[in-house]
């Protein structure tokens, strides 16, 4: 047999690949993180009302408490809209696409099978502040906003941006890690993949 003969017995076994995550454990950290979100958005909501002395019925609290000066406050509001005041004045709809756009959240949280950290953990912001100003509006059809981000003197600001609370933060950036897992995480890879058998297919 010559040296340039190819060896006989069977190929090695090719070397582990490194193992990511399991669906079960980013479902269960996911859930976990959206329990500790919608505590906290729950109790700084309850905690801010008392404080400031937000009352249903009327738009803004007795008190406002000056943080940094000319720049952040806590001002106590109720917002009939949805996050950052859109959609004011629709309250009976809000609620009820709210409630819909919750369930599909949660299914999508939950029969998802991409295991990627950024896309557990994005649905799981924005489902724990979706629940969090659902309660608030099953309660008082309106929602506690205490967060007042502003430029110039308190009481006559040059520039303020719409009040809002831990829901609306979570939101806001589950979004956005939703969105750069699609462009550029876990989700966009597999997305590519499966782009590419079918084209290897056809």
């Amino acid at each position: 047999m010559s040296a340039a003969a190819a060896p006989s017995g069977p190929a090695p076994a090719p070397g582990p690949t490194p193992a990511g995550p399991s669906l079960l454990r980013l479902k269960l950290v996911g859930l976990g993180l959206l329990g500790v979100l919608l505590a906290l958005d729950l109790w700084t909501k309850a905690h801010m009302q008392d404080l400031l002395g937000l009352v249903p019925g009327h738009p803004r609290s007795a008190r406002e408490i000056d943080v940094i000066p000319g720049f952040l406050a806590w001002q106590g509001t109720w917002n009939p809209g949805v996050t950052f005041g859109l959609a004011r004045g629709h309250t009976h709809t809000i609620l009820l696409l709210t409630a819909l756009a919750t369930l599909l959240l949660l299914i999508w949280f939950l029969a998802t099978r991409v295991a990627g950290w950024l896309l557990h953990a994005g649905l799981a912001l924005i489902l724990s502040g979706a629940i969090g100003n659902l309660y608030d509006r099953s309660q008082w059809n309106e929602v506690r906003d205490f967060v007042l981000v502003y430029l110039g003197d308190l009481e006559q600001p040059t520039w303020t941006w719409p009040n809002f609370n831990v829901a609306d933060a979570a939101i806001v950036t589950g979004v956005g890690l939703v969105i750069w897992d699609a462009l550029f995480g876990l989700g966009a890879r597999r997305a590519r993949e499966a782009r590419a058998r079918r084209q290897a297919r056809a």
